[in-house]
């Protein structure tokens, strides 16, 4: 970053020499295009000790933001070139600005302005004319807000939780489909406490590293790393190349990873040490898992709901070997089953609760209704009686306990229940206890949507109505 702001055209830029002698003077940056207005806010802050820049309109505001960063920025709202609504936004979307306090200034002062306003970043307003007490208590009160509220990991200098929710928030209030990508390292923890805190500030420094790479590569300039803390990260970027991201990273850390580990440790290939019970047991490499959630086919209503499904998908990649991706996309409904039938109950049976998290997610975005219970004693009782909507998916390792449930709800009442087999030993036992149908993993998720829709329709045409 420059030590400076490079000359600009006076009718653009125009910077005051006024300022008061500070250690650390605390930089002001104005946009306005009247230039008496920028003329008495110069004068009024300069004399309250701040040191003052001020540009003409919004497009000069975000480049000379960007060359030498502000603590402060007032901007109004109507501007030549780039209106005061448009500089926010592109701030706010600037990793290097987007932690900034942003105060309007507008002579307009209906409660729609100012609400797109704020829609757009902004921290507070000002209206013209405005009282200089006012003013200067309102720019006190943003400066020592941000000074007690961190937006930037230390460690990184990535944009902080904070920053993170808010691009979320305004990415989905625009609509364009977009993915977020949530980042984590695996085994992390035996590997900082083997190795110390310093090797792992360097791999976290990686992460943050290779991440910046990839979103280079593919040349993505809307792009939005966050550091959410410790070993967590999130990705902001199109939908349309989040694969790719992910490819990239995970090729890219799969090889640069080594040179943070001692070389008989390497060729091991694990670690030893203390799981979080005090149990002591191997650990693999440092590997990452990315869980994956886009906008195309699937609405959000809110950040916290997008960054759940984001969450449940790492957790299902985190189940996998090594480092892997997982996406959760809405599937479109097989083309073999009406429409009608598609809406049925499901209930879903394991104590792996892994897979009831990918099922729940996958069966959700495709219409249903999913009921949980991590072993047969607590499944809902209305799920048993209701014959003609639900579907029962149920993991075989629940073992013979499962098999016997299966033949009484069959014998008793018709229940369809499709088994999850991991063995062709746990498929025959399935199939002898006269289940519906068995799938054997691994298999793509489609397939158990279409088994499901299968089933359901068939006890939607089957069973007797109540």
């Amino acid at each position: 970053m420059p030590d400076h702001i490079p000359a600009a055209p006076e009718a653009a830029v125009s910077s005051t020499s006024r300022s008061r002698i500070s250690p650390n003077p605390i930089r002001v940056l104005i946009a306005d295009d009247d230039a008496a207005i920028r003329q008495l806010l110069e004068d009024l802050l300069e004399e309250d000790g701040y040191t003052v820049t001020s540009t003409a309109n919004g497009h000069d505001l975000v480049q000379v933001a960007q060359q030498q960063i502000p603590d402060l920025i007032l901007v109004d709202l109507m501007m030549p070139q780039m209106d005061g609504y448009e500089a926010i936004r592109q701030l706010r979307n600037d990793t290097r600005t987007a932690h900034i306090p942003m105060l309007i200034l507008t002579a307009q002062i209906h409660t729609r302005n100012v609400v797109v306003g704020f829609q757009s970043g902004a921290d507070d307003y000002i209206t013209k004319p405005f009282d200089t007490a006012i003013l200067l208590a309102r720019i006190q009160s943003q400066l020592r807000r941000a000074s007690q509220r961190p937006v930037h990991n230390p460690l990184t200098g990535l944009p902080g939780n904070s920053l993170l929710r808010e691009e979320m928030r305004y990415r989905l209030e625009q609509q364009p489909a977009f993915a977020l990508l949530y980042v984590d390292l695996d085994n992390f923890k035996v590997f900082n406490d083997i190795y110390g805190f310093a090797r792992g500030d360097e791999a976290i420094l990686l992460v943050a590293h290779l991440l910046q790479h990839a979103i280079a590569i593919h040349n993505v300039p809307d792009a939005f790393i966050g550091h959410i803390g410790g070993d967590d990260f999130a990705i902001l970027t199109r939908a349309s190349i989040a694969d790719s991201i992910c490819q990239t990273l995970i090729a890219s850390f799969d090889q640069a990873i080594s040179q943070l580990y001692h070389r008989d440790d390497l060729q091991r290939g694990f670690l030893t040490g203390l799981d979080r019970h005090g149990m002591l047991r191997r650990f693999g490499l440092l590997s990452v898992s990315i869980g994956v959630v886009t906008t195309e086919r699937r609405s959000f209503g809110s950040a916290t709901e997008l960054a759940r499904v984001a969450a449940e998908m790492k957790h299902y990649a985190k189940t996998q070997p090594g480092s892997s991706y997982a996406v959760n996309r809405r599937l479109a409904p097989p083309k073999s089953v009406p429409s009608a039938m598609r809406r049925r109950g499901v209930a879903v049976v394991s104590d792996d609760s892994s897979l009831r998290v990918v099922l729940r997610t996958a069966l959700g975005d495709d219409g249903y209704t999913v009921y949980e219970a991590a072993s047969l004693t607590k499944l809902p009782q209305e799920i048993k009686d209701d014959l003609r909507s639900v579907v029962l998916l149920a993991d075989a390792r629940l073992g013979a306990s499962l098999w016997a449930f299966c033949r009484e709800q069959i014998s008793n009442s018709g229940l369809a229940m499709i088994v999850l087999a991991a063995s062709a030993a746990e498929e025959a036992d399935a199939r002898a206890a006269g289940v519906s149908d068995v799938l054997r993993q691994p298999l793509p998720i489609d397939e158990v949507i279409e088994c499901v829709a299968l089933a359901a329709a068939a006890q939607g045409s089957a069973a007797p109505k109540r």
